[in-house]
């Protein structure tokens, strides 16, 4: 296992990922937050057979898809570089077991936790607006969210 940088244009969804169905709203939100911060997690790679140079993600799709998201509206580079995991000893079974453990152990923020966190966001002076573009979410659902944590 090894963590360097590879090219956006060397990485390809992965084939046995489990999550089937993406929103294109949540990929935008995510590439709002990517622009702002960074990318936060690295990706998890596995060579691909008879490309050299070429990888498969195995963890990280919907990073992938706000990297190549951003990439198209010409807000990263062509040779943008992505921090990568390259699990080179990967079988199908794990390649798949890794993807599925990764989509099952994720878990949000409860709505109250979310409320409170964005109340404070706000109340240290950040605007409605700048939340919005940092979390990716817009400024609606931002005062929605404010709202029903007041309750």
């Amino acid at each position: 296992m090894t963590i360097q940088t590879v090219y956006l244009s060397s990485l390809e969804p992965g084939r046995g990922n489990p999550r089937k169905a993406m929103d294109r709203k949540t990929i935008e939100g995510l590439a709002a937050s990517i622009k702002t911060d960074g990318l936060l997690q690295n990706l998890v790679v596995s060579p691909l057979k008879g490309k050299s140079r070429h990888y498969q993600v195995v963890s990280g799709e919907r990073r992938l898809r706000a990297l190549m998201l951003l990439q198209e509206r010409g807000e990263l580079a062509d040779d943008f570089v992505v921090p990568v995991e390259i699990r080179s000893d990967l079988s199908k079974h794990d390649t798949l077991r890794i993807a599925t453990v990764e989509n099952l152990q994720r878990q949000n923020l409860s709505p109250l936790e979310g409320a409170t966190a964005l109340t404070k966001l706000v109340h240290k002076g950040t605007t409605l607006n700048d939340v919005a573009a940092q979390t990716g979410l817009s400024a609606t659902t931002i005062k929605r969210r404010l709202v029903a944590g007041d309750n």
